[in-house]
């Protein structure tokens, strides 16, 4: 996976090079005037380094398990087919067994709404998951409104101040490994002391999924509050 990652960042910069070279060119320079073709360079170099560095805080973040027992374990939902966990939720609901494992008696909350191809809601999808495969009906927490990143978090956190009075409630999530550095600063903006456990990616994914996450966490840190 390290592998793949930074050869997805390599390509990244080469591209972005490629296309700084292209600006560079003297045959822009008499299309584009010398100070908006300096601000485009300054653009171009704050956006190169921005990526550099929000990438290797979603790699990092995506390498951490929490292993310890937190007062409550969040399994994100990641769509379904029809009332089938997709890959990338199966994924996560094996890490979440394998955190179980770990931690017996941990309460999880589920939290994922119904999309419109979906049959029932991620929520239930999960929880019928978790059933089957042994953990206790009593355990289990659904969270069925949410559609996206901040709102699983968001309800989440409704629910979990009903049912829980303390000051600071810390939470273990489980998503996959490059949805977890985002997941966890939204957490933490709703009050939440949060760890990860993440999940693992399907490799054919990986540069997909780690470009597009840049842009979500930028979209994030600006809109999501």
């Amino acid at each position: 996976m390290r592998k793949h990652v930074k050869m997805h960042v390599f390509l990244c910069v080469l591209s972005v090079m490629g296309l700084y070279n292209l600006i560079s060119k003297k045959d822009f320079i008499f299309i584009i005037p010398e100070a908006i073709r300096m601000l485009m360079e300054i653009c171009f170099f704050i956006s190169l380094v921005s990526f550099i560095l929000v990438e290797i805080l979603i790699v990092k973040s995506g390498r951490v398990k929490h292993t310890q027992e937190s007062d409550y374990l969040v399994v994100l939902g990641a769509g379904l087919r029809g009332k089938s966990p997709s890959i990338p939720l199966l994924q996560r609901l094996n890490a979440s067994l394998e955190y179980v494992k770990i931690n017996p008696d941990i309460k999880i909350v589920v939290s994922g709404g119904r999309g419109i191809d979906e049959s029932i809601t991620e929520a239930e999808a999960m929880k019928r998951f978790l059933i089957k495969r042994g953990v206790a009906v009593d355990q289990i927490i659904k969270e069925e409104r949410s559609t996206s990143t901040l709102e699983n978090l968001k309800f989440t956190t409704e629910i979990l101040k009903e049912l829980d009075k303390k000051e600071n409630i810390n939470v273990t999530i489980v998503t996959n490994n490059f949805h977890m550095f985002r997941s966890k600063f939204l957490a933490k903006r709703q009050g939440l002391k949060a760890y990860g456990y993440p999940a693992p990616l399907n490799r054919m994914l990986v540069v997909s999924c780690f470009v597009r996450e840049y842009f979500a966490v930028i979209n994030s840190f600006i809109f999501d509050r």
